[in-house]
């Protein structure tokens, strides 16, 4: 298969987060009025800070959200150390494979539920256009998603592929459109998917001809 479109997930796909301990991550936010002692309320932080983050445009305007919802400091002073706190404190890195894939023809854009600020902050910044729910409207797994990606370039679905490491959110939804999908397992934790998968992404150019 020669693809019109490659179409990459973010998180887990091409970067992964650094180890951090959620208790003490928790206790220090403490400092900025957010405070998470209960297990109901870690839940319930948890789910607003990935939802808020989606949508926020940069760390100060998520810092901004945050404390609206969660603290009674809402001062800009407070905001702005917040914003400092967080843009130091959730790291991330590229997986060394991820060079591979500028070698890999046709177009490629980065289809993500993460803020757009986080992927434009790392070194894929020119890696072209990127899709996150602030274009798209709406989260994975709907199939207007995968859509809204495929009527911007103007590709049918057959002559597209997806690569992402979650089969029910990157994977299930397109394959229901007709986009071809891959799979990436890279500790092959999931030894029983029927579908077609990969631990690297130097083994990409093979597959997507194969397909």
């Amino acid at each position: 298969m020669k693809p019109e479109l490659i179409i990459f997930d973010f998180w887990n796909t091409l970067a992964f987060a650094e180890d951090y301990e959620p208790r003490k991550f928790f206790s220090q936010l403490g400092i900025f009025g957010i405070n998470i002692k209960r297990e109901t309320d870690a839940e319930k932080f948890s789910h607003a800070f990935s939802k808020l983050m989606c949508f926020a445009k940069n760390w100060e305007d998520f810092s901004r959200q945050l404390l609206k919802d969660f603290s009674d400091n809402q001062r800009k002073k407070n905001m702005i150390r917040l914003a400092d706190f967080l843009r130091e404190n959730i790291a991330y890195k590229l997986y060394d494979d991820v060079k591979e894939i500028l070698k890999l023809p046709g177009k490629k854009t980065i289809l993500t539920d993460s803020a757009k600020f986080l992927v434009e902050s790392s070194e894929l910044k020119n890696f072209g256009e990127i899709f996150t729910p602030v274009e798209t409207g709406f989260l994975k797994p709907d199939p207007k998603v995968f859509l809204t990606v495929l009527k911007s370039f103007q590709v049918n679905p057959d002559k597209a592929v997806m690569i992402g490491d979650d089969p029910e959110r990157d994977i299930a939804p397109a394959e229901k459109l007709g986009i071809k999908t891959i799979l990436i397992d890279r500790k092959n934790k999931l030894a029983d998917y029927r579908g077609t998968k990969t631990t690297s992404l130097t083994e990409l150019r093979k597959i997507i001809e194969g397909l």
